[in-house]
């Protein structure tokens, strides 16, 4: 059954990090003839120009979860950001969802959502250049149902372990491409990293998460590519992984992807890879981000690979070679690293 492994993974994430959930006060939102609820976290003193983060839970999940264990509220704590938790409703199996697109529902998402947003930033003074949205994987399904339609509302998206719905991937045609940060595990047992959801309903099939990628690098125009190996730090998470990054883009955006190799259905940092920790990459994807004009996003990014300088080009074979366009090449830094690179053309 499709909501089998759901159901299981909820059980766990319960029992888990149930003992560590902070008390919390739920505030009501009526959208749409319904009594919508979401957790909120304040920083201590005037919140006015913060930015505003959404924090979207998984199927079966809850905000009182994803909370517990996401560690977004060190975020707040810090006086960086006001971060939501908004509740999902429950789906036509009565188990809690986001309606993205994904024929379980008919619930408006993303006009509880949309208005949702509108009224924290009115409501707090927060900054609307700086809003986003991220989520586990329905979370992030539905980031990526914002992110196709309201992307006048959001600065950037992120996802772990979400993809786009088949409806999303045939109807998405934003005017704007946001940019992205996207964590996956190869192994993922749920949202499969090769082809999208693998259990049966609705929403089975889709995009594996590279065709999602070179999607949204397409809408985007980047024009080059790096990939690097993260430093393998922990070895008893069987796991490593690979940061890829496009960029060039004319209007500044990026689509960063951690691919976590032999990784599963995780928020990486909390369980699983260790190596990284999927709230600290966001953050900072998204406080890049919200530094930068509006038509730029990677030109002032903080970011070793544009501090580091090139000195030499080689082929697979390790001979020094010249830069070839559309061509995977080797490219030593300043600093001794090695990074595999494509200069599109």
């Amino acid at each position: 059954m499709r909501n089998s492994l759901f159901a299981s993974l909820a059980l766990f994430f319960s029992c888990t990090y149930g003992l560590i959930l902070l008390a919390q006060e739920e505030f009501t939102f009526s959208h749409d003839g319904l009594e919508r609820t979401y957790l909120l976290d304040l920083p201590d003193g005037d919140p006015d120009g913060l930015p505003l983060v959404l924090v979207l839970h998984g199927y079966v999940s809850s905000a009182n979860i994803i909370r517990g264990y996401s560690g977004w509220s060190d975020v707040a704590e810090n006086g960086e950001a006001v971060v939501c938790y908004p509740q999902g409703t429950s789906d036509d199996l009565g188990i809690n969802h986001w309606n993205a697109n994904l024929g379980i529902s008919d619930t408006d998402d993303i006009g509880f959502l949309s208005s949702l947003v509108e009224t924290l930033q009115e409501q707090y003074g927060l900054n609307p250049a700086c809003t986003f949205t991220c989520g586990m994987s329905n979370g992030g399904f539905m980031s990526y149902t914002l992110a196709c339609e309201r992307p006048d509302l959001f600065r950037a998206i992120g996802s772990v372990t979400g993809n786009m719905s088949a409806y999303d991937q045939v109807n998405c045609n934003p005017e704007t491409a946001l940019p992205t940060i996207h964590l996956h595990g190869t192994l993922d047992p749920t949202v499969s990293y090769n082809q999208g959801v693998i259990l049966d309903g609705p929403w089975s099939g889709g995009w594996g998460v590279e065709d999602v990628m070179g999607y949204w690098t397409g809408l985007m125009g980047t024009t080059e590519v790096v990939e690097e190996a993260v430093p393998n730090t922990v070895l008893l998470d069987l796991s490593t992984v690979d940061f890829i990054r496009h960029f060039g883009a004319p209007g500044g955006q990026e689509f960063h992807h951690y691919r976590v190799n032999g990784g599963l259905h995780d928020w990486f940092g909390a369980w699983g890879n260790q190596d990284i920790d999927s709230t600290e990459l966001i953050w900072e994807f998204f406080s890049a981000a919200c530094e930068q004009s509006t038509n730029s996003i990677a030109s002032e990014a903080p970011s070793t690979l544009l501090a580091k300088k090139v000195i030499r080009v080689m082929d697979l074979m390790g001979r020094t070679t010249d830069i070839e366009p559309n061509r995977l090449q080797l490219y030593l830094y300043s600093d001794g690293s090695v990074e595999k690179r494509i200069q599109l053309h």
